[in-house]
């Protein structure tokens, strides 16, 4: 799907985005390497929160997760992250999940518990196939806690 953007002169003039506060290099700004890079920097910062929690494909059937904090009730819990979390094969649905104690879940095939009984922080759900990693379905837009 192709995206819609502004006309040409509506871009050129564009300081800063609205909605993450990124402001845009002023035309004709020098030297334009260091103002690439400071651009850079207010988006990778803006982005940040974003990786939290984040479950990613380490090869084969191998999956990692980013560090990140998450409320439960008033506690804060960290997940200091992981990596070389091997997964089973062949699998339609591996659900991954955080406890409320912070303890990573990547053995659940049926789908994510219910919530009553057993609450949790879903992350992901993973397919497996042939030795390999075919989909990964980001769940943490889906957050309830506690």
């Amino acid at each position: 799907m192709a995206e819609v953007y502004p006309n040409d002169n509506e871009l050129l003039n564009l300081q800063t985005d609205d909605e993450t506060g990124v402001e845009y290099i002023a035309t004709g700004q020098a030297p334009y390497y260091l103002q690439f890079r400071k651009l850079l920097y207010r988006l990778l910062l803006s982005a940040r929160r974003a990786n939290d929690l984040r479950v990613y494909d380490e090869g084969g059937l191998d999956i990692g997760v980013k560090s990140g904090k998450f409320w439960w009730g008033t506690q804060l819990v960290n997940y200091t992250g992981s990596t070389g979390n091997t997964l089973e094969d062949d699998k339609p649905g591996i659900y991954l999940y955080l406890t409320s104690a912070g303890a990573l879940v990547t053995n659940e095939y049926s789908g994510f518990p219910d919530m009553a009984t057993t609450p949790h922080v879903r992350l992901a759900i993973v397919t497996t196939s042939n030795g390999d990693i075919t989909s990964i379905e980001d769940c943490r837009v889906f957050m309830r806690i506690g």
